[in-house]
């Protein structure tokens, strides 16, 4: 039954207009990032604990065809190396330190090295938390990646419970066409450079997005543009907010989620103004 409120939760959405409410989704960015290490298991727990409602993260495929998390296409941010995910087997990428770089003082100590944390496939985290909702970013423009995403979407029967984002056209026109519509998906920049142009100009009555979201960085956002994706069944996130003035902000323009490496500030904030 959980699992069910959360996924209908997921797929509806609605707005601020008088006195009507709408709910806002805290997406933790690679999970509780910017407290703990990137897209580890430590990452999402603590992001759930925090009262994030969707875990944020990108995908890599490693040498031998695993999905691997991490934001970069090489490991210099978390594990210390150049080495890129694509050159690797999932055998030496598990046998690498996640948490090795990670600081909270500039470097003068590092709390999660040697603690065990290793970067997870996707299956693990499927695996991991079964019930959660997920907002998954394919970060290169790669036809196998998207095919290899669908079929573990569908091996961990995740249709509901997912967004697919992407930049690139070209890895995400593939994944929609494999997918047939039953996955969320994002806008890529190429998508959102259209509808700027068609809204900016006076021709976004003629706009009819191929998306179900999109994800807008923070400082370029106004309340019309907000509204104007809205209008046409579209929901509106937010990146990366995480000042908790621009988390306040964010609220006041209506938007359907925001993205932060702070999900607890986030939730914070949607307390103060009584949407938790």
């Amino acid at each position: 039954m959980k699992k069910i409120i959360k996924v209908i939760t997921f797929c509806l959405f609605s707005m601020v207009v008088g006195d009507q409410v709408w709910a806002i989704d805290i997406l933790a960015h690679r999970g509780a990032s910017g407290e703990y290490p990137q897209g580890t298991s430590l990452a999402f727990d603590m992001a759930l604990d925090q009262g994030a409602d969707i875990l944020e993260l990108d995908i890599h495929l490693s040498k031998d065809h695993f999905i691997i998390i991490n934001h970069d296409a090489d490991l210099k941010d978390n594990v210390g190396i150049s080495d890129k995910i694509e050159d690797l087997t999932i055998g030496e990428i598990k046998t690498m330190d996640a948490g090795y770089v990670f600081t909270l003082d500039n470097g003068e100590t590092y709390p999660y090295r040697n603690q065990g944390l290793a970067l997870l496939t996707l299956n693990e985290l499927f695996e991991r938390y079964p019930n959660a909702l997920f907002n998954i970013e394919i970060k290169p423009n790669d036809k196998l990646l998207s095919e290899t995403l669908w079929q573990v979407i569908v091996d961990y029967r995740m249709e509901q419970q997912v967004t697919v984002a992407s930049q690139h056209n070209r890895a995400m026109n593939h994944f929609r066409d494999i997918s047939q519509g039953k996955v969320r998906t994002s806008a890529t920049i190429g998508e959102l450079v259209e509808a700027s142009l068609a809204w900016s100009s006076g021709f976004g009555w003629a706009f009819n997005p191929d998306f179900d979201v999109a994800q807008l960085p923070y400082s370029i956002t106004t309340k019309p543009y907000v509204r104007f994706f809205q209008s046409k069944g579209v929901a509106v996130d937010l990146w990366t907010v995480n000042d908790m003035d621009d988390i306040k902000r964010s609220i006041s323009l209506g938007v359907d989620g925001i993205i932060g490496d702070y999900p607890g500030r986030i939730y914070q904030a949607l307390e103060e103004v009584g949407e938790r």
